[in-house]
């Protein structure tokens, strides 16, 4: 039997309605953007207003919620279809354009309620868990909380004049945490967790598009330790707490100094840690454009072969995946799995 050759074709729901078939004669492309933490995944459509027809009857909605993902046919082999679920996106900015006519929708994947990123807000939290911060802010917006890490209890913390996402994010990371919005959730959830998983594929010099692809290893910048002060909250001396190699008389130490408020010994050295290893998140990276794996997706580790010293575990931080007219394609950022503090 022949083979019926893999091809891929995106997913869109608007509203809850199944569009994808009545898109296909206008699809130039879709484009999936699914970042790791830090920022918020987004959805790019671009399409052929043929007929002007997408600027009259079919004039979308800013708001509209799009769901959206790619199905993969007969990729792996003949018969097996593989589907990747990228979200639930509020659609926020249309564009047209004229000579050819041309038109492209993006979407976020933040809450409906825009208060989330605009409204500033003035509270005292007190005896609360990173937990219990993160779910209620969640449930203000009608969002899950997805928490599969451990969660400090946190004497007091000040939000003056900040958003619930920026307040939220900065706590997080604070404590050595990630988060993201995704499907109508907040999931906050640890790196490291991340990074000790079992690569779920490979990813070959064969796969990088026309080999194309950029390695970068830093020493700038990265830390083999750091150091803490803070004073308790009566006041008196100040308390002094080191993690990793900081030994300042060392020419092999590189240190990282770092002024925050801490709880206690164990909240400073949680902190310290958290630093440390964020700033080494960007000790060794690698980026390019691979054909189309749908098991590649944010948060997932692979092992990258063929690239000499290049080669090794890495995490996947960003994946834009495109389908369209010129094939599947997905943009990767990643870092290189090493031994966190």
């Amino acid at each position: 039997m022949a083979s019926r050759g893999r091809r891929a074709e995106p997913t869109l729901y608007f509203n809850g309605y199944d569009v994808s078939q009545e898109l296909k004669p206008y699809l130039s492309s879709a484009k999936f953007t699914d970042v790791v933490s830090g920022s918020s995944d987004s959805i790019s459509i671009d399409m052929y207003n043929a007929g002007m027809i997408w600027l009259k009857n079919w004039y979308p909605t800013k708001g509209d919620e799009i769901k959206g993902g790619v199905v993969f046919h007969d990729w792996i082999r003949d018969g097996v279809n593989e589907r990747l679920n990228l979200g639930t996106f509020i659609l926020d900015s249309i564009k047209f354009s004229g000579g050819p006519l041309t038109c492209s929708f993006g979407g976020l994947a933040i809450p409906q309620n825009q208060s989330f990123k605009t409204r500033q807000r003035t509270k005292t939290w007190e005896n609360v868990t990173l937990q219990e911060i993160a779910s209620e802010i969640a449930g203000r917006y009608g969002l899950s909380c997805i928490y599969n890490c451990k969660n400090p209890t946190i004497e007091s913390l000040e939000q003056t004049d900040k958003t619930d996402s920026d307040f939220l994010y900065n706590t997080v990371k604070e404590y050595g945490l990630k988060m993201k919005v995704y499907n109508r959730s907040i999931v906050i959830f640890d790196m490291g967790d991340l990074e000790a998983k079992s690569p779920v594929d490979t990813i070959r010099r064969k796969d990088w598009v026309g080999d194309s692809w950029d390695y970068a290893d830093e020493l700038e910048g990265t830390y083999t330790g750091g150091i803490i002060k803070y004073k308790s909250d009566g006041g008196g001396d100040e308390i002094r707490v080191t993690v990793g190699n900081a030994d300042e008389d060392s020419e092999q130490a590189r240190v990282l100094y770092i002024n925050k408020k801490c709880d206690s010994e164990a909240d400073a050295i949680d902190k310290a840690k958290a630093a440390v290893n964020e700033a080494n998140e960007q000790m060794t990276k690698l980026s390019g454009t691979i054909w189309g794996k749908p098991s590649v997706v944010s948060g997932v580790t692979v092992t990258v072969t063929d690239l000499g010293h290049a080669s090794g575990k890495y995490l996947v931080d960003k994946v834009t995946t495109e389908v369209g007219d010129s094939g599947t394609k997905q943009t990767v950022e990643m870092h290189k799995c090493y031994q966190r503090l």
